[in-house]
């Protein structure tokens, strides 16, 4: 029986094997990469399911982010984008530091801004709500490396200093403060930390524009304690700043007892650094068509292009939205005040 069925197998093999041979061909032609991202319209996401805080107030209305659907440049998408409508190319070295980082840096790297994103988000929001925010410790990531970097061991996008020549570095202050004191040219030990796995290497002290530097890009990520305890959700294909501003003020509406959303569909985007200033974005065309495909009742955009490319695709498009420009978190809680009074 089996020996009847291997024949029957190798006959439409050896009959097809041209055709075959094409297929496997062309799959492997139109699903090989190319050095470009398709950006298009996204949508939008509420976000009471990215986060959860204790005995947090409940809102009639809604607070949501506003993304760009983003797909990674293959032979196929590459050609679709010239038939698809509002299917924009993007080349990816316009997202590179330098030309050795891989699709893989750039991801981690932006995986890193949202979790910076999320904590400026929290701190501003606990703040301005008269909660608790302590910082405990400052982790340090990096997230490029520069052209003149000497390192013994390659240092990659992600990876963690837990060290200096033994020195343990708490924050950023620790690394800079002791870098400040060795000479240009000698070598200093970094000790490194890579998905649970620790290793060191040396690199070589720079004098950059009168800064001593080792040649690497960092990130400070916050060990904190907050009260009420705060969890995020988002998804591992989310990843960036731009809902840092739109975060923050979801989580302030949860953490006060007014209701601040006025029982509306609210989306905006926008980044936000530790003071509440809100900055601009990439891609806002998307993320308003997304708002208003969604039927978002008001749009909140950072001030200053953002805000007036949002205003003139309004009309021309005839967009059925309030567009909200705004430059920090307090203008946003101002306005919806007024919405309430």
């Amino acid at each position: 029986m089996f020996s009847n069925i291997y024949e029957c197998i190798k006959k439409i093999l050896i009959r097809n094997y041209k055709f075959i041979i094409f297929i496997i061909c062309f799959t492997i032609i139109v699903n090989y990469p190319v050095p470009y991202y398709i950006f298009t319209s996204g949508g939008i996401t509420d976000l009471s399911s990215r986060f959860e805080i204790e005995s947090a107030t409940v809102q009639k209305g809604s607070y949501n982010l506003s993304y760009v659907t983003e797909i990674n440049g293959t032979v196929l998408t590459y050609l679709m984008s010239f038939i698809i409508p509002n299917w924009d190319l993007v080349e990816v070295s316009n997202y590179q530091i330098n030309s050795a980082e891989s699709l893989e840096d750039l991801a981690i790297r932006d995986r890193l801004s949202l979790e910076i994103a999320n904590q400026s988000a929290v701190k501003v929001a606990y703040e301005k709500a008269s909660k608790k925010f302590k910082i405990n410790k400052e982790n340090l990531f990096i997230v490029y490396t520069d052209e003149y970097l000497d390192s013994t061991v390659k240092i990659d996008v992600g990876d963690q200093i837990l060290s200096v020549d033994n020195v343990e570095v708490n924050k950023f202050d620790d690394l800079s403060d002791y870098l400040d004191k060795k000479e240009v040219g000698s070598k200093v030990t970094l000790t490194l930390k890579r998905e649970n796995q620790t290793f060191t290497t040396d690199v070589l002290v720079h004098d950059i524009n009168g800064k001593k530097s080792t040649g690497i890009g960092m990130y400070i990520i916050y060990d904190y304690e907050v009260d009420p305890k705060i969890k995020f959700n988002f998804t591992n294909n989310e990843s960036g700043s731009s809902a840092g501003f739109m975060t923050s003020l979801a989580i302030y509406d949860t953490l006060i007892e007014e209701d601040l959303t006025n029982g509306l569909k609210i989306a905006g985007t926008g980044t936000i650094d530790s003071n509440g200033n809100v900055g601009e974005i990439g891609g806002v065309e998307y993320k308003l068509k997304g708002a208003v495909n969604e039927k978002s009742d008001i749009f909140f955009v950072p001030m200053g292009n953002n805000y007036d490319e949002c205003l003139k695709i309004k009309k021309e498009k005839k967009y059925d939205i309030v567009i909200v420009g705004i430059s920090k978190i307090d203008d946003a809680i101002e306005y919806l005040e007024n919405l309430k009074n």
